[in-house]
């Protein structure tokens, strides 16, 4: 056996009939794990990768599946570690694996010795779905010298545990559901409310069809605002709109949404969103929002039980109202059901080997290029560092980390990195032009106006070059070549160029305006910058 590792989403788009195998296979495979919902949810999000446990042999057939995903801080010491987290994290109700039942021990045992030579500070088993034996064994798996793990139960606001998962066992027929499942006033409740929804034009239920699903999702979202931005806060409740209503609507798009709502003529009352699982056949209630004001009938009751007498009418065996044991499922006649969170952590509180991720590379990459742009230089500096580590032949984290040398004053230490990336790059203007400044700083005034001038015939429009070759000249005592420079500087820029060529544009004319005045004889007119044509005097002074 051996595990491959599935990254993009063609081979993830491959892999199908394999998965879906394995998915009806596993008996605790629930619709989070399904290939139909994570190909739409991976699709919107980067540095997910799946563990897949293969037979031996080129064809051998795919026997597990782990779908994960990295993420990546940098601490109070600025070092950059990574996290692994459930694929499904942060909208998943449900996470883990999925495996053929003869096969689930090998699976544990080939994921967690593929984890633990993985590079992590990190990993977080949030809501795993299956039997407490599954996590046990993935805690045997994991646990060493260098790993401590603790199981967490989390709650919310209101004290809600979040490991506990309410369900419904549905049976064949709705009367034997309510004389089974509920309470004798509960059941008189339902009945009334419902035939008083259903009996008359002052109510009605409606199911979201491809012309109402904006409206009806509007209508739950804006009454679960209501319910939980007091308590949850403005940017926390956002935050948890988009990314549902985004996952709500994948769901819809590949059939498997439901959204009634409650109406009291033109009123909205109430709305479920409830996924359902059509391979396991199971309905899986995911969020609701209804109007506070109301009263009777309860549109959490009513809406409820008719998804409850639908979902049975429809052959569907399960009722699942996910995470949580808020005491309003209790009077659907549910049976708990138990997941679990498991925190495993390095002592070290670093990565495991002390190297970053080799997939968290281009992630650093872009967030050190961000610490230097927002001047958080020693910040990036570690990070363009721990890429090397990992990587040594990174010419961006290189260029970069030289460039931060030359800023620092280790002239030598950024010339020697500098010219060791020349010959490796197809475009190199970039690092001549930074080599030009090494120049330039060291006082080697021809070496930098040799190598600006040959920036130039490289790249014409390079104001920047132009300017700073004009500027080598003069340095150089050459003056009049210098003007000559700065004029082509200022007749190349061409407005609407970026705004780095502007700048140097800029530059560019103010010393031609202090040069051409020094000139003997006096230069053509045509040296001179437009807005000196009418015989202003330049500042005195060439800075």
């Amino acid at each position: 056996m051996r595990i491959e590792v599935i990254e993009t989403q063609d081979a993830f788009a491959a892999v199908r009939p394999h998965w879906d195998d394995v998915f009806m296979a596993d008996p605790h495979a629930q619709h989070f794990l399904s290939w139909i919902w994570l190909n739409r949810y991976l699709g919107h999000r980067r540095r997910w990768f799946i563990l897949a446990l293969r037979d031996g042999g080129p064809d051998g057939r795919y026997l597990a599946f782990f779908p994960l995903r990295l993420q990546t801080r940098q601490n109070a010491d600025g070092i950059f570690v990574d996290e692994i987290i459930m694929a499904g994290n942060f909208t998943a109700d449900y996470t883990g694996f999925i495996a053929r039942p003869d096969h689930e021990s090998q699976a544990i045992a080939g994921f967690t010795t593929y984890l633990k030579r993985q590079n992590w500070m990190q990993i977080k088993f949030d809501y795993i779905n299956g039997p407490p034996e599954r996590r046990e064994a993935m805690i045997r798996g994991l646990q060493g010298p260098d790993v401590m793990f603790r199981n967490i139960v989390p709650r919310n606001e209101q004290n809600i545990d979040n490991t506990i998962c309410p369900r419904i066992a549905l049976p064949d027929d709705w009367d034997t559901y309510l004389e089974q499942h509920m309470s004798g006033q509960t059941r008189q409740k339902l009945r009334r409310f419902l035939r008083t929804v259903e009996g008359g034009d002052e109510y009605c239920i409606t199911m979201a069809t491809k012309d109402t699903i904006e409206r009806d999702l509007d209508i739950l979202f804006d009454f679960w605002r209501t319910r939980w931005k007091p308590v949850k806060g403005a940017e926390k409740t956002e935050k948890l709109v988009r990314s549902s209503r985004e996952m709500l609507e994948d769901c819809f798009a590949d059939g498997n949404l439901d959204v009634p709502v409650l109406w009291h003529g033109e009123r909205p009352l109430g709305a479920l969103a409830n996924i359902i699982d059509r391979q396991k056949k199971a309905v899986l209630f995911y969020i609701t929002g209804r109007d506070e004001t109301w009263k009777t009938p309860s549109p959490g009751l009513v809406l409820h039980g008719y998804s409850i007498r639908r979902a049975i009418a429809e052959g569907l065996r399960t009722y699942d109202f996910l995470r949580g044991n808020e005491p309003y499922k209790y009077m659907f006649g549910v049976e708990d059901r138990q997941i679990s969170c498991t925190l495993f952590r390095t002592r070290s509180g670093l990565n495991l080997g002390n190297r970053l991720n080799p997939r968290s590379v281009r992630f650093v990459y872009e967030k050190a290029i961000d610490l230097y742009h927002a001047g958080k230089k020693a910040d990036a500096e570690a990070g363009f560092r721990q890429i090397l580590d990992v990587m040594p032949d990174h010419r961006g984290a290189e260029f970069w980390l030289a460039n931060i040398l030359f800023e620092k004053g280790r002239l030598v230490e950024a010339e020697a990195s500098y010219r060791a990336l020349l010959p490796r790059l197809r475009d190199p203007v970039a690092v001549m032009l930074r080599l030009a400044d090494v120049h330039l700083a060291r006082h080697r005034f021809r070496e930098a106006a040799d190598l600006l001038s040959d920036i130039c015939r490289r790249a014409p429009l390079k104001t920047e070059a132009r300017y700073k070759w004009g500027v080598a000249l003069l340095a150089d005592r050459q003056v009049r070549e210098a003007a000559r420079v700065f004029a082509e500087a200022c007749r190349n820029h061409v407005p609407g160029d970026d705004a780095t060529d502007a700048l140097y544009a800029g530059k560019a004319r103010d010393a031609l305006a202090r040069v051409a005045y020094a000139l003997e004889p006096a230069p053509d007119p045509a040296f001179y910058p437009a807005r000196f044509a009418a015989g202003d005097r330049p500042p005195p002074m060439l800075h």
